[in-house]
């Protein structure tokens, strides 16, 4: 017998690759839970990042020594105001902080990003939304009604399967 070593990489039909590192464990397939995400918590998160990113840029101009310009006044404060609000809107549907997703991980926990708990929520909503007074002025007697809320629930589900009258799950 010789003492011949097996090199792979000289076999036919054998490929191995020695470039190739293990992977992590949190580096598997990436799910898109946020569909299952209500829209109100998606704008809340939204709107709280586009907040802070406004903070943000007002701190980083204040840091800044701007020359004085003739005729600056209450137009150009207004003008640099809206410029920063533009900023911030663009920083944040662009999602470069990462806020929202720190927000959305507090307020709608990845637990909860499911199917079952979206329409669940859904119809929880329609039923209160349905249940809500409704205000009637009249413009000639300036009396205001309270009556029942009689206008059509927020999406076209009725009923979730699987759930109780009281919107529990069975």
């Amino acid at each position: 017998m010789s003492d011949t070593k097996i090199n792979p990489q000289t076999l036919p039909g054998i490929a191995v690759n020695t470039q190739a590192k293990p992977k992590a464990l949190d580096q598997g397939p990436q799910i898109d839970d946020r569909q299952y995400i209500p829209k109100q918590y998606k704008e809340v998160a939204a709107g709280m990042e586009q907040q802070f990113a406004e903070m943000m840029l007002d701190q980083m101009s204040r840091t800044v020594d701007e020359a004085e310009t003739e005729g600056g006044g209450m137009g150009m404060d207004y003008y640099k105001s809206l410029q920063k609000s533009e900023r911030a809107k663009t920083m944040t549907a662009q999602n470069n902080l990462g806020l929202q997703d720190m927000i959305l991980n507090q307020i709608y926990p990845k637990r909860m990003r499911n199917e079952m708990a979206l329409k669940q929520y859904e119809a929880q909503n329609n039923r209160i939304h349905h249940n809500l007074p409704s205000y009637k002025i009249d413009r000639k007697t300036d009396t205001i009604e309270m009556g029942k809320n009689d206008s059509n629930p927020v999406s076209d589900e009725k009923a979730l399967v699987g759930t109780k009258e009281d919107g529990g799950l069975l």
